[in-house]
C-alpha cells in the first residue's frame, strides 16, 4: 500500500530510486550515497509506473539530481560527471525497458 507522499517527495524518491536501479544494473558505480529503504521500494515502484506524468520537464530531474549530489557528496561533482549521470537518468525515464534489457544483456553470468 502506498504511503501518502507529496508530489515533490515523489519526484525526489523517483530520482533516488532510478539512481539505485541504475547502480544495481551496473550502469553507474555502486556507491550511491542515497538509497531507498526496503519499506519505500513499493512506493517507488508505484511512482515509477507513473514517471511520465510526474515531471513537467527533464530540467526538474536535473535540478533534483544536482541538489542531491551537492548535499550528499564530500566534493562537488564535476559538471561532466553530473551531465553523464543526468543523461542516463533521463534515458532510463524515457526508455526504461530498453535500458534494463541492455544492462542485463551485458552483465557477466
Amino acid at each position: 500500500m502506498m504511503t501518502e507522499l507529496t508530489i515533490d517527495a515523489c519526484k525526489v524518491m523517483w530520482v533516488v530510486g532510478a539512481l539505485q536501479r541504475l547502480a544495481t544494473l551496473g550502469m553507474i558505480g555502486p556507491d550511491i550515497p542515497l538509497k531507498l529503504t526496503p519499506e519505500a521500494v513499493d512506493n517507488y515502484l508505484e511512482i515509477d509506473n507513473h514517471r511520465d506524468l510526474l515531471f513537467e520537464s527533464d530540467f526538474e530531474i536535473a535540478t533534483i539530481f544536482n541538489a542531491l549530489a551537492k548535499d550528499e557528496c564530500d566534493e562537488e561533482p564535476s559538471p561532466e560527471d553530473t551531465e553523464a549521470i543526468i543523461d542516463l537518468i533521463l534515458e532510463y525515464k524515457n526508455n526504461r525497458t530498453e535500458i534494463v534489457k541492455f544492462a542485463l544483456s551485458h552483465q557477466s553470468i
